[in-house]
Parts: structure tokens; C-alpha cells; sequence
């Protein structure tokens, strides 16, 4: 990317305008620059480890100069400043941006030296791992000769993309070295299922024709046969014919990604067996005992193995110094030739300021001449170098940042002079376990959710929240929460009711997580409604009422069935907390469950039962518009879901036939008709309905009117008409009365006769006599539980006009307890054994004598179990 004077102000003007939050992505490293020409500045860097979007490039010149911010994109990873001044120095920030949130800068300056204006230098550099910092780009200086071949895989698993990557390291590991015909000749041959020479040792006799065709390696493609490939350098690269030298150190370097085909383990020891000092360099999925079985020893300084591609950048310098401090001592090894300084290790190694993170490593300087010490640090369980910092010989003490808690590290520090290194001088340290959060607490819950908070871990960069239900006692579909580190109170939400749930909390530090802090807790199971009642119970239909449930619920699910079936009965509704039930069968239990129903589920039922009553019968059964042959019946409705009404007649004497006629169910009157002339009629009327059930019927008695009598005498002829009572109706039944009352609006009737008699004909005929005016009177005394007829007859001054009766019961007898063992003398076993197991109760009785009446039911009951047992 080339940036002109105008595009800078305008980038940094539009930077003043919006900045974005400082946050949590990982920095870009290894801060470089190269001077092209006289007036152009090359500044690159390494891509950060971690997702990010792009960079944010800041610089100015210092003192006091003008600051210029811009955005680069992620694929350029570098830019060229085009009025550069080699008078001026200059002070440079790369940030890597995701979103809002940036990384911590990476920090350089840079001022041109006058003897070397072109010269590429790292001046000045901070950066936030442990890459080599602030010193020279390393270049093998022994003034001996080698010939080194490089063995690359060439290979489909490699792709294109990648080489690239490839070519790149070798164009940085070729500027290592005095690339000359008389110095230090490199050739190249690249493999896959078949090797080929790319060119020999002596095929280009300068540096800058071993780059270009570096640049210019075409990939190859195919399968992995290393040890075909390592057999075939050995046949045709380390030749006189090809270039190769005697007397002079042979190098192979081999570069992998995958595990070969073939057996690798003969040809690597010909080659060794040769004289060639092989290191062996895998990349991603190469195997790490493969390269050990090629590489020389010892595997510490001639083993690489590195997980992708873009970081082989990072084993550039290490892989270079081993292989130049090899061809020394290869040299020296062939000519005889000893050191005149024999190079000492630093010594007094002292592990300071350890953290979960970093710790310090001090030394006590080494004898002689050093120019650079090399600390280099790697795990004890893998035994190979995860990082190396290079600081001046006038420097002993260094930081190693970026490290894993709770983890052994060995440190080796190496003294390292013009043209060798000393032994290292070893220790080993263990970092600190993170910081945990503390105190997690789970509170505030709900059918659906939960809080949780802890109390802060000092130097977080943010949180992680694991949250499970447990099943069978093990957690199960784990969601995952991620905060930032000034968030320590978070909302749990689409929880399952009534479940228990672990919940954990991680410090995050970095790519790094802390030990967790683990809690459990139960969710509120759904809240069912409450207070269910259950009113207005007749036949047919019931009356539910509730109280409402949480907010939150969707609406309820009522179901009910009878008690003895098998068939439920279903329904969803909205959130209403009153439902009628229609369509009952009478005389029925029923069991009712009402359900709350949530977006997570529906709540534990609330129960209860019910049972419906009887039928109703038809009401005020009345007769009118009597004649010789018809009279009507008319009533009033028993209910609103009568299906048919039932009607039958018959003359009281049984000379007739019993009529029968069907009417619907919105009928209320019906004429009789074709009726003998002055005969008396029971008319009995029962309700049918929608179940089939039929009512108790409800029975009055009519007669019809006599045929027209003429009276003859010597004056004049009158017709006299004598007609019976109507709508006689039996009333305030006592356990040794009732009333009898009736309608006749007739001037002509002188009294009314009043006969009863009971309808087992045990006792005599009783008459009370009424006058003509009195409509009604009061039968007494009379026998307890005990049916009578009672029977009405109008008296004209010509005779008796026609009767009209009914049938009509006294109320049964509160026997006290305390008269023995035996009965009371008026009610025999007998008539106990005869009781119904419920008493049919007269329709206008009093509803204060209800209770009364219950009491006595359940008394017959058990005195009617006595007399059983008894007898």
C-alpha cells in the first residue's frame, strides 16, 4: 500500500473523528523496515495471532511532528511511506481492529544510518510476544565455504497458497548467508511422488540468482515419498559433477508437511553417513519422530516443528544461527583448526517475578567478546523450543512473556560470539495458576432464568459461563457465554423449569483460562394456577374459576374426565380464569385438571372433582280450557337442553288405555284430546334429554267436564254446569302434616270436600270439609313417611261436581337414639328394608329443612344396616 502526503491527512483527520474502543485482540508482531531507493520506506509486520478485520497504521516524525492514523487492510500486512525523509526519525503504531475493539499497539522507531541508508533494520521495536526484538536480521558471517542443498515437498497437501509462504522462507533463509561460487554455493530440488532437481550447486554463482529463482519455484504437486527424494540428493545434489565440493561442510535442509510414504530412516542415515549435516523442518501435520529419524544430532538445535505455514517466519533466525554455527564447527572439524577463544556460557541463572504468565530470567554476564545473548525457553513436556529472545551482550536480564499457567518451563541461555555460541546455561520454572473469580453466587430465579455473579479476578481480560442441566447427575448441552472483563453479574435465560443446573465461571486471561469456580442451582418449577372453584354444578354443565398464574403464561389447558372413564375431555384457552363445562352427563363424577401453559412446558395440574345432578323435571304442571272430550297441559321448561318432552294419560279408573305422545323439546302445551266426558285423568310429564336420561315425572290429575244436564220445572229450563278444582298442589309436607291448595273461580260452589286416605289403605278415609270461599287447608294429623291421596270434590247446591286428586307424602321421622335398642315403635324393619337408598325429596320443601334432611337419609341408612345385620 503507497500513501500520498493528501491521503494522510485526510486518514488522519477522519481518525479524530472516530476511535474505536481499546479491547481484547491479539497484537501484530516483528516490526520491520526496509529503505527502497532514497525518498521510500517499507514498514512490515507479522500477522497477529487470533481473528481481526484489519489494521490501524499511526506515525509521525520526532520531534513534535504531524500525526498520521489510517486503516490497511488485513491482506496488505504492510505499508510504504513515500516522502520519506533519511534525515528525520520516526516513530510508527500498528494496531490490529475487530470490530470496536483494537489490540495494544505494536511500537517502532526508525532513523536511516548515513553509511547504510538501504540497509534493513528492526530499531527500536516493542512487541507483545516473545519474537526476537530490536536487533539486526541475522547474517552467518564465518568466512568458510558450504555447500548447502535444500529439499522442499512439493506435495498436493502443501497447496498453492501456502508455497507461497514456502518461497517466502527460503528467500529469508538464502539472505542468510555469503551466497557466492567461492563461498557458499545453494541448491534446490523439490519432491513429491517423484524428486526433480531445481537447480544444482553450481548452477547460479551470486545471491540475488538464487532469489530469483527462489521467486520464481513452481509447485510441484503429487503425493509424499521423502525417502525416495532423500536418496535421490544424495545420488545426484552432493556430486562433483552437480557442484558439490570435497573438503567443504555439506548441509541439508529438508522442509515437510506431512508424513512420508515410504521409509525415510535408510536413506537419512546415508546421507549422514555421507558427511551431510541434515535439520529437518515440519510444518502442520508433519510427523515430529519422521523428522527426528532424519535430522543429525543433537534433535534440540536440528528438529523444527511448527504448526502452520505463516509461522515459519518465527524459526528463520534459530534455524539460520544452528546452521552456520554447524558449518563453522564442520569446517574446523575438516581442517583441523582450533579456537583461538574458547567461547564460556554465562553463568548464576536466576528465575525472578514469576507469574501465571511471565517470569523474569537474569544471568551474570559471560567471559570475552559477546556480542548477543540467545534465551531460549520450551516446555518440559514437549522438550522442544517454544521461543527465543535475542537481547545485546550488554544486556542479562530478560522478561519471557505470553506463557501458559501452571506449566514447567526449561530455560537455556546461550552466550553467543562472532563466530560461535557457548554452551547454554540451563534452569527451569514454573508459572503460577490464573487467578479464579470468587464467591459465585446464583440468585433471582425463575421457570426460566437465573443470575449469577462473582466477585472480580485481577488482571482478567474477560469471562467465560458454562451452563448446563444436569441429567442422570452430568451436565448435558452446554451453552457458552463470553463478557468483558468489567462484567460480573450476568442474566441466565432459556432455562428448562424445574431442572438443576451447574454453572461455571472462567477468568479468561488472554488465550488463556483460569481454574473454574462451579455452582449449582434448581430452576422454579411453572407455576400452576391456584384456588380452583367449581360452582353452578347442575346436570349438564359446571362452572370453573381459578386465580390467574404468572405473567408470563400463555394461557391453560383444561381437561376433564369422568371418574370412572377413559375418555378426556381437552381444551386450550387463552388467559382467562372462569370456563363453563356443557354437555355433562348427569349423575356423573368428574375429575378436572387445569394446566398453565408457558413457553417452556405446562405447569403441574390443579385438581378437583365434581359430580352432576339429576335431570330436572318439568316445572307448574297446570290443565285448562277443560270440555267434555279435551283439556290442555302446560308447563314450564325443566332446562334449556331438553331435548323431547314425554306426555301420558290415562282415566284414574283404569278402564282406559295409557296415551302417549313425544313433543320437542321447546314445547310447553299440549291439548288432550279425544277424552271420555266427565272421567278423571293422570297426566304424567318427564323431560328427555341430549344423554338419554329422562327426568322423574311430574303427575297431575284433571276431569272433564260432565255433557250439559236440563233442569225441567214449570217456569223455565237452566242448564247447570258442575266442574272440578284446578292445579291442586301439595305443599309444606311435615312428618305429620301437609297443605292442600287449589284454584276454582266458581260463585256456585258451597264448600269443597277434603278426603285423604293412605295409599296402602291401612287406615280409614278421613274427610275435612272447606267453604266455598277457602281455597286451601291443612291436613293433620297425619301418619309419617307415609303417601296419601288426597282428593278435592267441589259441592254445588244441585250435588257433587267432579273430584281431582294427588298423591303426596309426609316427611320421615327423626328418630331419637335413646329409646332403646329396638326402633321406634312406629316404623317397622319392615318399612326400613323398603326406603330408598336416597330420599326423593318434595320440589317445594323449604331449603332450611335441607340439612335436616340429609341428616335423616344417612340415618335411615344406618338403621336399615342394623335391622340387615340383625335379622
Amino acid at each position: 500500500m503507497r500513501v500520498s502526503a493528501l491521503q494522510l491527512f485526510l486518514a488522519a483527520t477522519a481518525s479524530l473523528l472516530s476511535v474505536p474502543a481499546q479491547g481484547q485482540v491479539s497484537p501484530p508482531r516483528r516490526l520491520r523496515f526496509k529503505v527502497q531507493g532514497t525518498d521510500k520506506l517499507s514498514v512490515s509486520w507479522k500477522e497477529p495471532k487470533g481473528n481481526f478485520e484489519s489494521y490501524r497504521f499511526i506515525y509521525n516524525t520526532e520531534p513534535g511532528g504531524r500525526v498520521n492514523d489510517f486503516q490497511v487492510s488485513k491482506e496488505e500486512g504492510k505499508v510504504v511511506i513515500d516522502d520519506f525523509d533519511p534525515n528525520k526519525e520516526y516513530s510508527f503504531k500498528v494496531i490490529a481492529v475487530s470490530g470496536s475493539l483494537e489490540s495494544k499497539p505494536l511500537h517502532g522507531k526508525y532513523k536511516a544510518q548515513d553509511e547504510q541508508p538501504s540497509k534493513q533494520k528492526d530499531t527500536s521495536v516493542t512487541e507483545d510476544d516473545n519474537d526476537i526484538a530490536g536487533v539486526d536480521l541475522f547474517m552467518c558471517k564465518i568466512p568458510v565455504k558450504a555447500d548447502i542443498v535444500i529439499l522442499v515437498d512439493g506435495s498436493w497437501s502443501i497447496g498453492r497458497l501456502n508455497f507461497r509462504m514456502v518461497r517466502m522462507f527460503l528467500e529469508n533463509l538464502v539472505n542468510a548467508f555469503s551466497v557466492d561460487f567461492e563461498q557458499t554455493r545453494i541448491g534446490l530440488a523439490q519432491y513429491s511422488g517423484d524428486p526433480r532437481i531445481e537447480w544444482h550447486l553450481n548452477t547460479h554463482t551470486n545471491k540475488g540468482a538464487v532469489i530469483d529463482a527462489v521467486k520464481n519455484l513452481p509447485y510441484k504437486g503429487g503425493n509424499t515419498h521423502t525417502g525416495l527424494a532423500l536418496n535421490f540428493i544424495l545420488q545426484n545434489s552432493f556430486k562433483p559433477e552437480s557442484g558439490s565440493r570435497p573438503g567443504i561442510p555439506k548441509i541439508g535442509i529438508l522442509i515437510t508437511d506431512g508424513r512420508s510414504q515410504d521409509d525415510v530412516q535408510p536413506a537419512a542415515q546415508s546421507l549422514r553417513d555421507a558427511g551431510v549435516e541434515m535439520f529437518a523442518i515440519g510444518v502442520k501435520n508433519a510427523d515430529e519422530n519422521e523428522l527426528k529419524a532424519i535430522a543429525s544430532p543433537p534433535e534440540e538445535t536440528h528438529v523444527y516443528n511448527v504448526a502452520d505455514f505463516s509461522d515459519m517466519s518465527g524459526i528463520v533466525e534459530g534455524l539460520t544461527r544452528n546452521v552456520c554455527d554447524r558449518i563453522g564447527k564442520l569446517h574446523k572439524d575438516i581442517t583441523g583448526e582450533t579456537d583461538s577463544e574458547t567461547p564460556t556460557p554465562p553463568r548464576n541463572l536466576v528465575i525472578s517475578e514469576v507469574t501465571a504468565r511471565s517470569f523474569r530470567v537474569t544471568w551474570a554476564h559471560a567471559s570475552g567478546a559477546v556480542e548477543k545473548y540467545r534465551v531460549v525457553y520450551y516446555t518440559a513436556k514437549v522438550s522442544k523450543p517454544e521461543g527465543c529472545v535475542v537481547v545485546n551482550g550488554n544486556v542479562n536480564t530478560v522478561v519471557l512473556h505470553h506463557l501458559n499457567s501452571v506449566m514447567e518451563y526449561q530455560v537455556a541461555v546461550f552466550a553467543v560470539y562472532s563466530n560461535s555460541a557457548s554452551e547454554a546455561l540451563r534452569g527451569t520454572a514454573t508459572t503460577l495458576a490464573l487467578p479464579t473469580v470468587n464467591n459465585l453466587e446464583l440468585f433471582d430465579k425463575t421457570h426460566s432464568s437465573m443470575r449469577a455473579r462473582w466477585v472480580r479476578a485481577e488482571g482478567a481480560t474477560g469471562y467465560m459461563i458454562l451452563y448446563a442441566p444436569l441429567t442422570n447427575g452430568e451436565a448435558a448441552d452446554e451453552k457458552e457465554v463470553k463478557v468483558a472483563e468489567t462484567v460480573t453479574e450476568i442474566e441466565l435465560e432459556g432455562l428448562t423449569p424445574a431442572t438443576e443446573y451447574t454453572v461455571t465461571v472462567y477468568a479468561i486471561y488472554g488465550d488463556e483460562a483460569s481454574d473454574p469456580l462451579t455452582s449449582q442451582e434448581t430452576t422454579l418449577p411453572l407455576t400452576p394456577p391456584r384456588n380452583l372453584r367449581i360452582t353452578d354444578v347442575d346436570h349438564s354443565s359446571a362452572k370453573l374459576t381459578w386465580t390467574a398464574t404468572s405473567q408470563k403464561v400463555n394461557g391453560y389447558r383444561i381437561m376433564y374426565v369422568k371418574t370412572d372413564g377413559v375418555q378426556t375431555n381437552e381444551m386450550d384457552v387463552g388467559r382467562i380464569t372462569t370456563m363453563h363445562l356443557r354437555n355433562l352427563t348427569s349423575l356423573t363424577e368428574y375429575t378436572v385438571a387445569i394446566f398453565a401453559i408457558f413457553d417452556e412446558g405446562q405447569s403441574q395440574p390443579l385438581t378437583d372433582s365434581f359430580s352432576t345432578k339429576t335431570v330436572p323435571e318439568p316445572k307448574n304442571l297446570r290443565t285448562r280450557d277443560v270440555t267434555t272430550d279435551s283439556f290442555r297441559a302446560s308447563w314450564q321448561h325443566a332446562a334449556p337442553d331438553v331435548v323431547l318432552y314425554k306426555i301420558t294419560w290415562t282415566p284414574t279408573s283404569g278402564a282406559g288405555e295409557v296415551e302417549e305422545v313425544m313433543v320437542e323439546g321447546k314445547v310447553s302445551t299440549y291439548v288432550l284430546t279425544g277424552l271420555e266426558p266427565l272421567t278423571e285423568y293422570e297426566v304424567s310429564l318427564s323431560a328427555i334429554y341430549r344423554d338419554q336420561a329422562e327426568s322423574k315425572s311430574l303427575v297431575t290429575l284433571e276431569t272433564t267436564v260432565a255433557r250439559t244436564t236440563t233442569v225441567t220445572t214449570t217456569k223455565t229450563t237452566t242448564p247447570v254446569i258442575r266442574v272440578a278444582v284446578r292445579n291442586m298442589q301439595l305443599s309444606d309436607q311435615t312428618t305429620f302434616s301437609m297443605k292442600v291448595s287449589w284454584e276454582l273461580q266458581d260463585p256456585k260452589v258451597r264448600q269443597y270436600r277434603v278426603s285423604y286416605i293412605t295409599t296402602q289403605g291401612d287406615r280409614a278415609e278421613e274427610v275435612a270439609m272447606v267453604s266455598g270461599q277457602q281455597k286451601s287447608t291443612v291436613l293433620q294429623p297425619l301418619l309419617s313417611d307415609t303417601e296419601y291421596k288426597i282428593t278435592v270434590t267441589p259441592i254445588y247446591a244441585s250435588g257433587d261436581g267432579p273430584s281431582l286428586s294427588r298423591y303426596g307424602r309426609t316427611c320421615l321421622d327423626q328418630f331419637p337414639f335413646d329409646q332403646g335398642p329396638g326402633p321406634p315403635s312406629r316404623l317397622g324393619p319392615g318399612s326400613l328394608l323398603r326406603m330408598k337408598p336416597k330420599l326423593q325429596l318434595p320440589a317445594a320443601w323449604p331449603s332450611a329443612n335441607l340439612q335436616a334432611s340429609r341428616a335423616i337419609q344417612t340415618r335411615a341408612i344406618v338403621l336399615k344396616r342394623l335391622f340387615r345385620v340383625r335379622g
